[in-house]
């Protein structure tokens, strides 16, 4: 039996305010450890907030520095509860901006995953990732296989195919999702969930902030999800700030993928073969 306790925080971060969302997150995971959340998930940029383009450099942080006041308070609660939070951030590395998701447990920093796919003004704030790392969690009598993505990279079925055929039995989507936008949301985390076998934590924000960049008013969805590998959703919330709190079987995992065993009848050398042949036209049009 691989029985896991999973918990999405899903609430309305506000720019700048970085000491106020850092209270509002750190009282809902407390609920949601409480209950006992063994992994929680919280929105995308959740610290700063999300419309923060103008102080970016400000707001960001090193993810090797520990007495940051966001990793310092949650590092304290993982380590107190034996649990995993899943972060995201602004982070700085050398000179360099991320948009970055991590992993904290009661070890420390577990691992980060670094925004591939930017959406919009995204591309002038912050560098591209470049890996699809899959991390192996441990707890009492089992171990479990996570990989991230962040908001936009849900409609990107390549991210999510690349974890699962490295491992990964979960994947956590941190997001600042628009709402007008928010039947991509509904359609395409389940769909991630279901071709690939997976349990997904859409952890999506809600609220409204305004861009610095271009006066927009931004209109966040919220609907966060936790979905089973059959893409069925387990449990949602609408627009209100809370916790969706769900035990989840990874053994169902396996089950469906043996059920629908897409992952097992993907021919990978096939679609190399024609990524090659793809990459190899588009590169010849560019000269």
């Amino acid at each position: 039996m691989r029985k896991l306790k999973v918990a999405i925080i899903q609430f309305a971060p506000s720019s700048y305010e970085i000491q106020n969302n850092l209270d509002k997150a750190l009282f809902l995971i407390q609920k949601a450890l409480e209950q006992g959340a063994k992994l929680i998930v919280l929105p995308e940029l959740f610290d700063s907030g999300y419309c923060v383009e103008d102080k970016d450099k400000h707001y960001a942080l090193s993810l090797k520095n520990c007495k940051h006041q966001t990793l310092k308070n949650l590092l304290e609660l993982a380590k107190k509860y034996q649990s995993y939070i899943v972060g995201c951030s602004i982070e700085k590395e050398r000179k360099k901006l991320f948009d970055t998701a991590y992993i904290l447990g009661k070890d420390g920093l577990v691992g980060i995953y670094r925004k591939i796919y930017l959406w919009a003004n995204e591309k002038q704030r912050f560098a591209h990732g470049k890996l699809y790392p899959v991390f192996e969690l441990e707890f009492e009598h089992y171990k479990l296989k996570l990989g991230l993505q962040i908001c936009y990279e849900i409609g990107f079925a390549e991210g999510a195919r690349l974890l699962a055929l490295q491992g990964a039995e979960l994947i956590c989507y941190p997001a600042a999702f628009g709402k007008a936008r928010e039947y991509v949301w509904d359609l395409a985390s389940r769909a991630r969930a279901l071709e690939n076998g997976v349990f997904v934590l859409a952890a999506n924000r809600s609220g409204k902030e305004n861009s610095k960049l271009n006066t927009q008013e931004l209109f966040f969805g919220g609907k966060s999800k936790i979905i089973n590998p059959r893409g069925e959703i387990l449990q949602e919330l609408l627009e209100e700030e809370g916790i969706l709190c769900e035990e989840i079987d990874l053994e169902i995992c396996k089950i469906q993928r043996q059920s629908l065993p897409y992952l097992q009848d993907l021919n990978i050398k096939l679609h190399h073969k024609t990524l090659q042949n793809i990459y190899t036209i588009q590169s010849q049009k560019k000269e």
